[in-house]
């Protein structure tokens, strides 16, 4: 894969990582169903789009009950798709993981 960015958390902006978790748990709380225990972030992954430059990347949640929702990096909402082509996202983090990674430097994998 050619891309322009080289996956460095650090990267994007702090307010739209912030943005991309607030995003991801809501999401979590609204699709989960009603005898679901209630989502945290160990168990609410992320995987961002790596084909851009990691300002506002296109990013994947994906809830431990197997659902998949696609959200646009630039407006934090659905993306009109069911999921995006694991070629051009990293491999699924947790908020947990992402938060660690962004306070202590880190890498995005796909």
């Amino acid at each position: 894969m050619d891309k322009s960015w080289n996956g460095n958390i650090r990267d994007i902006p702090l307010e739209h990582f912030e943005k991309m978790k607030i995003a991801a748990r809501s999401f979590a709380e609204r699709r989960r169903k009603p005898d679901e225990a209630k989502s945290n972030d160990k168990n609410i992954f992320i995987r961002i789009g790596m084909s851009g430059t990691g300002i506002r990347p296109n990013y994947q949640v994906e809830l431990s009950n197997g659902l998949v929702i696609a959200i646009n990096g630039i407006n934090h909402e659905e993306f009109g798709v069911g999921e995006f082509d694991s070629y051009w996202i990293s491999k699924p983090y947790s908020i947990e993981q992402l938060n660690s990674m962004r306070m202590f430097g880190g890498i995005i994998e796909f």
